[in-house]
């Protein structure tokens, strides 16, 4: 790994911190924030591999405490598009030039930036027939976009969770797990395409305190903010972290 000044060093640590605070308070957001931050500083092929095992390894801490909440229906109906999303995205990402995917993760976190800003914590009413329908569409969409852009898939999972109308334990413990499949799937392809270096494993073995200190944090903290100014703080984050990567 290139060494890091002292700035990027800090810059890194509270991002994990606060990116995982997030999660342990939501259940879901983590990679959303961490990896369009990280990848300031860290190629995307490095950054996305290394968030995906936190990530993972967070989901499991948190299904363990709340196993008995999980919606087990709901996470069968997401698991194949899923899988076949991740397979596609992996593909591509061993494809495509890091750069213009870079770019691409911009677009795609300021346009989340704007849903987070605009549209999160609505109540969202389907009719009963089209909840087959988005589950096919989001588990494929985030599938795809977690093998690409890293935990950013968590946001795409919660449109169909909550056309559900899960209570507060249940949706949290239910995306982590859907979370943790997808996350075992992709680390699994990125291990078969080498993206496990010897930069990415130290950069994982760095983040993992910081992971830890977060989600402590989030548990304890996140849950007792205002959601509203919650999410426009998040969202503020995402807006300017998304356009620093389109002119980076």
């Amino acid at each position: 790994m290139e060494s890091l000044s002292l700035l990027q060093l800090l810059f890194c640590v509270v991002v994990v911190t606060v990116a995982f605070a997030v999660r342990g308070g939501t259940g879901f957001g983590g990679g959303a924030i961490a990896v369009p931050l990280l990848a300031l500083v860290f190629p995307l092929q490095v950054t996305v591999p290394v968030v995906t095992v936190l990530n993972m390894l967070s989901s499991v801490g948190h299904g363990i405490t709340g196993w008995r909440h999980i919606v087990w229906p709901a996470i069968w109906r997401m698991v194949p598009g899923s899988l076949l999303g991740v397979l596609i995205g992996l593909y591509l990402l061993n494809l495509v030039d890091p750069r213009p995917l870079g770019k691409a993760l911009g677009v795609f976190v300021m346009l989340y930036a704007l849903y987070v800003l605009l549209l999160a914590g609505r109540e969202v009413r389907v009719a009963p027939r089209l909840v087959a329908l988005i589950a096919i569409i989001t588990s494929f969409s985030a599938g795809l976009i977690g093998s690409l852009f890293g935990g950013a898939a968590g946001p795409v999972y919660v449109l169909y969770l909550n056309t559900l109308q899960l209570a507060r334990d249940a949706f949290r413990v239910t995306i982590t797990t859907i979370m943790l499949f997808q996350g075992a799937a992709r680390t699994a392809g990125y291990a078969m395409l080498g993206f496990y270096d010897g930069q990415a494993l130290l950069l994982l073995a760095a983040a993992l305190p910081t992971m830890l200190l977060g989600s402590w944090l989030g548990a304890r903290l996140i849950r007792s903010f205002n959601p509203l100014w919650f999410n426009r703080a998040v969202g503020s984050v995402l807006l300017v972290s998304g356009a620093a990567l389109l002119v980076r």
